[in-house]
């Protein structure tokens, strides 16, 4: 299984780098960000060079907004890549929670991967209270 994280300017790259620093090396993952000066092929061409790699291995794509250059260009891709198995709402409980289920040898589950990123939007504030 490999995991592909995208998003505008850094988010993606400074992500994993987070998930790593938490967690060690998670590998067979890759992270591409959209920069401003770029346009959808560059990040494209980056998508394709890692999904090529993986040949038919599973491939998890966490984009960081659905609608967004990096999720219309990993829709595209899905026609010729059907093994994409694509998330919206990047956050880093999401990429924590993928790399602990294939660091403990569980099977994924792209739902429970869902759930802990959903559980990790909390008010704070309202917690205290």
């Amino acid at each position: 299984m490999k995991l592909l994280l995208m998003s505008h300017g850094n988010m993606a790259v400074e992500t994993l780098k987070s998930a790593e620093m938490i967690l060690g090396p998670i590998n067979d993952a890759k992270a591409v960000g959209l920069q401003p000066n770029q346009g959808p092929e560059d990040l494209q061409s980056s998508a394709e060079d890692f999904i090529k790699e993986a040949g038919s291995d599973r491939i998890v794509v966490i984009v960081d907004l659905l609608g967004g250059t990096p999720s219309n260009v990993v829709v595209r891709l899905l026609a010729e890549f059907p093994n994409l198995e694509v998330v919206s709402g990047l956050n880093l409980p999401m990429v924590v929670s993928y790399a602990n289920q294939i660091m403990m040898g569980s099977d994924f589950s792209k739902d429970t991967m869902i759930q802990e990123a959903k559980a990790g939007v909390i008010d704070v504030n309202e917690k205290l209270m």
